[in-house]
């Protein structure tokens, strides 16, 4: 991760947001982009895998 990027994990969707920027590395350690505040789906649902695209709302009810 690039500077001070910061990990959050939503317990109840399973999605990971990061705050801040990061480098996204090949299977040789080269970057390939960087990224800045991605989210990440953890639900399975999202049609932008590997990003969240908020399918999970609605989805996930408060019991």
């Amino acid at each position: 991760m690039s500077g001070n990027a910061k990990v959050f994990i939503n317990p109840k969707s399973g999605s990971i947001r990061i705050t801040g920027k990061i480098d996204v590395v090949d299977s040789d350690g080269n970057i390939t982009e960087t990224l800045e505040n991605p989210k990440f789906c953890g639900c399975g649902q999202s049609k932008e895998k590997p990003f969240c695209d908020g399918s999970h709302k609605g989805l996930l009810e408060e019991k």
